[in-house]
C-alpha cells in the first residue's frame, strides 16, 4: 500500500477559501441532492474540511465521514457541533473497518486520483462493497483526461486569486507535467499569500492518477460491485466530447 498524500498546514488553512469559488458550484448540489435521497446512513470518504458533510449535516442526513489527514478532520471538526465529532474517523480508505454499513458511499472531487496503485484501487473497491448495504450505492467522480494537455503539460496559471479574510489577498498558481506510461499527473501548487504586512509563499507537490473512461469501468467490474451508470456532468447527461467530468452510479446487489 502507498503512503498516502500528506496535506501541508497552508493547504489546510486556505483550502475552503479556494474551493468555494472554484468548485462548490459545480458538484456541491448534485452530491447533497443523493446524500437527500439516501434511505439510511451515508458514508463520504476524502471528507476533507467538510465542505459538503457539514451542510449536510445541518439538513438532517446521517451522514459519516472519513479522511486519512487529521488536519482535514481537525478543520472540518469545526464546522460542527462537538457531539457529531464521533461521525469523523481518521482512516485510509484501502484497509478501512467501520462499524456501520451503509446506505450510500460517496467518494466526491476526485477522491480516486489519489489511489495510485492499482491494488489500492481494488482493495479500495472492496472495503467499499463490504460497507454497503444490500441495494446500497457507491458513486465517485474522476475527471475526464485532455489528450492535448496530457502531451503538452500544463504550464503555470492563476487558479484563485481573491481574500481570504478581508484585505489580505491569496493567490494560488496551479502547473502539472505528466508521466504518461504511469498515467500520473505531477500537480505543483504555489500559494501566496499576504499576512501582517509581508508576503508570505509556500509550494505543494503531489501526484494524481488519470483514468480513462474504460478503465474506470473495467475497475468496477473487477469488483463486487455493478456500475448502474456513467455520466459526462453532474446534471446527469451522457458522456460527450465536451464532458470534462465522469460520475459514476455503483451498486451492491440486493
Amino acid at each position: 500500500m502507498r503512503e498516502p498524500v500528506d496535506y501541508p498546514d497552508f493547504v489546510v488553512r486556505f483550502y475552503d477559501t479556494v474551493y468555494k469559488q472554484i468548485r462548490s458550484h459545480v458538484d456541491e448540489a448534485y452530491f447533497l441532492d443523493q446524500i437527500a435521497k439516501a434511505k439510511g446512513k451515508v458514508l463520504e470518504i476524502g471528507v476533507g474540511t467538510g465542505r459538503l458533510f457539514s451542510q449536510a449535516l445541518k439538513l438532517g442526513a446521517d451522514i459519516y465521514g472519513l479522511d486519512v489527514n487529521g488536519n482535514m478532520i481537525k478543520k472540518a471538526k469545526e464546522k460542527i457541533p462537538s457531539e457529531h465529532y464521533c461521525r469523523l474517523w481518521i482512516q485510509n480508505v484501502v484497509t478501512m473497518r467501520l462499524p456501520h454499513k451503509f446506505a450510500l458511499i460517496l467518494a466526491p472531487f476526485r477522491v480516486f486520483a489519489h489511489l495510485i496503485d492499482v491494488e489500492d484501487q481494488i482493495d479500495c473497491l472492496s472495503r467499499i462493497y463490504e460497507h454497503l448495504e444490500p441495494g446500497g450505492r457507491f458513486i465517485f467522480d474522476m475527471y475526464v483526461p485532455d489528450l492535448n494537455v496530457l502531451t503538452k503539460g500544463r504550464p503555470e496559471q492563476v487558479d484563485f486569486e481573491g481574500e481570504y479574510e478581508k484585505g489580505e489577498k491569496l493567490i494560488r498558481i496551479t502547473s502539472a507535467n505528466y508521466d504518461l506510461p504511469h498515467q500520473v499527473a505531477n500537480v505543483q501548487m504555489r500559494f501566496k499569500w499576504d499576512e501582517d504586512g509581508l508576503e508570505h509563499q509556500a509550494v505543494w507537490e503531489f501526484p494524481m492518477r488519470f483514468y480513462f473512461r474504460y478503465e474506470l469501468e473495467h475497475l468496477v467490474r473487477l469488483s463486487n460491485l455493478d456500475l448502474e451508470a456513467i455520466y459526462g456532468d453532474y446534471q446527469e447527461n451522457p458522456i460527450n466530447k465536451k464532458s470534462q467530468d465522469f460520475v459514476l452510479v455503483c451498486r451492491r446487489r440486493a
